[in-house]
């Protein structure tokens, strides 16, 4: 096989053993890797109904068939498991050098099951893995075991992803960290590897893969990498990061504000990217062949500290901590995007979790008895800074948030349901819906709950531009529309970007947000594997994830009365050039009956009919309910 090892790494903490398993190249080809191949082991290897935090779940850790090539955003990784924050499909991707180092080391994916007697980490390198003790380790912050482990193992090329404190507390939302500024963020995927025992894997790895026509590859990526910046967002990422378009969200009145019940916030311009850049930038953290360099890296002395390890806030953190609290003091902000990274929080999780928390306080419905003297106001920074290592060490009213905002709001019960802002479970990120239906539809019936990446926003599409025929995108429509044809839209989307986390590519390289063109991709797989795949079984890759996830949502007992959206986003925006828009529980309802529809779903469950498994090819995983 060329382009990949055609190896998996199967670690049972339980035994401590470590087993070398072969994958055939049909498989591959199918699953392609990431979420495709992920969704395919744990249906067959997980009962449904497992505890999340039992020894029976596993995590996967994959890599794509492309991982390692020199192609621009071409650097990420997917784990995956049950999700003990929604009891669900569980999946977060992150970007950086880890997903080729794992490719490099000898070993595609590794499956982790069991649970150790005592803290561990894994050591991979060229081929030969070790569990090593950790008790030494446990309770570390990421940034002094990654210390460490490197001068432990005597590697300091080693790349680890690890979890802190908030993964060994089982916070729900509890992340993976590597790099200490790259993060594998939702889902709760820290929390499983801590219920394991497991502190972190370390990789060191200098086996390349074999590719089928060398010299081809190498053409096509220098290709790519030009065409990279034919993007939407090449030269605003270089500039300002994925916050460099904060303003605009502000003034087309979409940026998250006060635990969503605002759409614009007065104190935006102290937080954009364009501020980041002028007052608290000290560099740019790199991806695995990437020239563009999105990633910040800030420090400050006043009002905080902020340790340029960590890296800087992404534009998700800005808003989950900037707007959505009303804060508009970006020191504050990259300290709160330090101490996640520090601790192992989900950025998203926490910044609308303690929005909530804020808000249950305005209206007393928390006091300062409570929150053991913390003045959760709207805009104190300070408290935030609190709350964040309150969350991370489950104490006081940490505890209670470490839940997440769904089970949070049932243990202060008086109507605190109102302001949990959550989609199955999992906390909504800071993308407007009511001013972008497809979104809305997007949200409603993502496989791991509210996620911003499961398909391309709207706007892209009322511009002929950035129509693709050969993929399915052939008309414009317009950002407001809930008709079928939006439907349409973001059915194909989801395909594509599920594709993508099978590959796994960064969105911001590929299309549409990236230059690069489905059809480059395409190129590159063949030159690589020596394959003759074309668009249509490519987009069936995507496909095929996306139903294999709905499949396992199935099984947990995920149906069409879950795929809905918070009241709070039904109701109509309060200000900005979209008042009054909203969502109606009869909108959304007209457009998942077109929507499952073209996936070829049953409209009365949500699930996938026999026809479409078989269709897939994947007729072994469907399952009446």
């Amino acid at each position: 096989m060329f382009a990949c090892n055609g190896n998996i790494l199967r670690v049972n903490l339980t035994d401590n053993t470590l087993k070398e398993e072969n994958l055939d190249e049909n498989t591959i080809r199918k699953y392609i890797g990431g979420r495709g191949l992920g969704a395919k082991i744990l249906l067959n290897e997980l009962k449904p109904g497992t505890d999340p935090f039992s020894p029976a779940n596993k995590l996967i850790v994959a890599t794509g068939i492309l991982t390692g090539i020199p192609l621009a955003g071409n650097c990420r990784y997917v784990v995956m498991a049950k999700s003990p924050l929604t009891k669900i499909w569980g999946e977060a991707n992150a970007s950086g050098y880890f997903g080729p180092e794992l490719k490099y080391s000898g070993y595609d994916h590794i499956i982790v099951e069991g649970k150790a007697r005592s803290p561990v980490y894994l050591w991979i390198h060229d081929k030969e893995a070790e569990i090593k003790k950790a008790d030494h380790l446990w309770g570390k912050s990421t940034g002094e075991a990654h210390r460490m482990i490197k001068d432990e193992l005597g590697e300091p090329r080693a790349r680890i992803a690890m979890i802190g404190p908030a993964g060994e507390n089982l916070v729900q939302y509890a992340c993976i960290i590597s790099e200490l500024h790259r993060a594998n963020g939702r889902s709760g995927m820290g929390a499983v590897m801590g219920s394991k025992k497991l502190k972190a894997i370390a990789i060191r790895g200098s086996k390349e893969p074999e590719y089928f026509d060398r010299s081809k590859v190498m053409e096509l990526c220098r290709i790519a990498n030009k065409e990279v910046w034919q993007g939407a967002y090449g030269d605003l990422l270089f500039k300002y990061g994925t916050a460099g378009d904060l303003d605009d969200l502000n003034v087309t009145g979409r940026l998250p504000t006060k635990n969503f019940t605002k759409c614009t916030f007065d104190g935006y311009s102290k937080i954009t990217g364009e501020t980041v850049a002028e007052k608290i930038l000290v560099g740019r953290n790199t991806c695995y062949a990437c020239p563009i360099g999105c990633p910040r890296k800030v420090a400050a002395k006043e009002p905080y500290n902020v340790d340029p390890a960590y890296g800087g806030p992404e534009y998700e953190t800005t808003a989950a901590f900037g707007s959505l609290c009303l804060v508009d003091n970006i020191v504050a902000i990259g300290k709160a995007n330090e101490l996640c990274n520090k601790y192992g929080l989900d950025t998203i999780s926490t910044g609308v979790v303690t929005a909530f928390a804020m808000e249950c306080y305005e209206k007393q419905l928390i006091t300062a008895e409570d929150t053991g003297g913390l003045d959760l106001k709207w805009g104190n920074h300070q408290a935030i800074i609190d709350l964040i290592e309150m969350i991370a060490k489950k104490q006081g009213i940490g505890n209670v948030l470490s839940e997440g905002v769904m089970r949070a709001a049932k243990i202060i019960g008086k109507g605190a349901d109102r302001f949990a802002i959550h989609i199955k479970g999992q906390e909504v990120p800071m993308h407007e819906p009511r001013g972008k239906k497809g979104l809305a539809l997007s949200y409603a019936t993502s496989n791991r709950g509210a996620c911003h990446l499961q398909a391309e926003h709207d706007d892209f599409f009322e511009d002929e531009k950035w129509l693709r025929p050969e993929i399915g995108i052939d008309r414009t429509v317009d950002r407001l529309d809930t008709g079928p044809r939006k439907a349409q839209l973001v059915k194909v989307l989801a395909d594509l970007w599920a594709l993508y986390d099978c590959l796994s590519v960064c969105k911001f390289t590929a299309y549409p947000e990236g230059g690069i063109e489905v059809r480059r991709i395409a190129n590159i797989i063949n030159a690589a594997t020596g394959w003759n795949v074309d668009l249509e079984e490519l987009m069936h890759v995507g496909e095929r994830a996306v139903n294999l996830c709905r499949i396992f949502d199935g099984r947990e007992g995920i149906t069409r009365k879950d795929d809905k959206l918070p009241e709070r986003l039904t109701e109509p925006l309060p200000e900005g050039p979209y008042v009054g828009q909203a969502l109606k529980k009869e909108d959304l309802d007209d457009m998942l009956n077109y929507y499952y529809e073209y996936r070829g779903w049953e409209k009365e469950t949500g699930l996938p009919t026999k026809l479409k498994m078989n269709e897939l090819g994947i007729e072994e995983y469907w399952n009446p309910f």
